[in-house]
């Protein structure tokens, strides 16, 4: 089933999501983004290389959290990455027609790091709210770079054809960028990763919003795997986990 994932470092999945989703998603980071440029500043995000990157849209909106949090992605996560993953960040990513996109260098989603492992170790959902291909700065892949401690030119670089509605799974691993829009219009994506617990999130989630009622989605977000404050902490932790058998 993920083949290519393995081998290639991604694979396409079509028609996950709806037309009417596509769009309502779209919508969404929009307004998303709109609010992160109010708090934050557009001269402060352009300073920082921020402008057009929507971090975390779920804790602003929570219709975003069903791109994570659903049957399809759930299995793939659990299938590669197993049953103790975390979501360690949700990005909103704009590629604005004939703009260079501060992504659009060869970079892993576990940046600077230079080794490589017997099995993934994060992996990313990407979903295509846009048709990606060429002439729209679709994601380029160097084929099976996951495979590599570091940087190697030689191999063969891929922009794969993803329709709208698609998802391109990718090992977190594999070195890719954003490449150049001149398709006359915007094109958008919303990019979920997730990762062993060893691996810090971008954003530590367990701090900024409170638990709620699903333990499988709290422990996706990370409430299971956070650091303890001090050996008080600690024991009282393990102590409600017995308690609570």
């Amino acid at each position: 089933m993920y083949d290519s994932f393995y081998n290639l470092g991604f694979q396409i999945f079509e028609n996950v999501i709806t037309e009417e989703e596509i769009k309502f998603y779209k919508e969404c980071l929009s307004k998303v983004y709109d609010q992160q440029v109010d708090e934050f500043g557009l001269d402060n995000l352009s300073l920082i290389g921020e402008e057009n990157m929507i971090r975390s849209p779920f804790l602003y909106d929570q219709s975003f959290v069903e791109l994570f949090y659903n049957d399809f992605v759930n299995n793939v996560v659990k299938q590669i990455i197993g049953p103790f993953a975390i979501l360690s960040l949700q990005n909103g990513i704009v590629v604005k027609d004939n703009q260079k996109h501060n992504q659009s260098f060869f970079h892993r989603d576990l940046i600077y790091q230079n080794f490589t492992t017997s099995k993934p170790i994060a992996i990313n959902v990407y979903y295509c709210l846009d048709d990606y291909g060429q002439h729209n700065g679709g994601t380029v892949f160097m084929e099976g770079s996951h495979k590599k401690e570091s940087f190697d030119i030689s191999l063969k670089q891929t922009t794969p054809q993803a329709k709208a509605g698609s998802i391109i799974l990718f090992d977190s691993m594999v070195f890719h960028k954003a490449g150049n829009n001149l398709s006359g219009q915007d094109r958008f994506g919303i990019n979920n990763m997730f990762t062993l617990p060893f691996v810090k999130q971008q954003v530590r989630y367990p701090s900024t919003i409170a638990s709620t009622d699903d333990p499988q989605l709290n422990q996706l977000l990370g409430f299971k795997s956070t650091e303890f404050f001090s050996v008080q902490d600690f024991r009282n932790y393990r102590l409600k986990r017995v308690l609570d058998e």
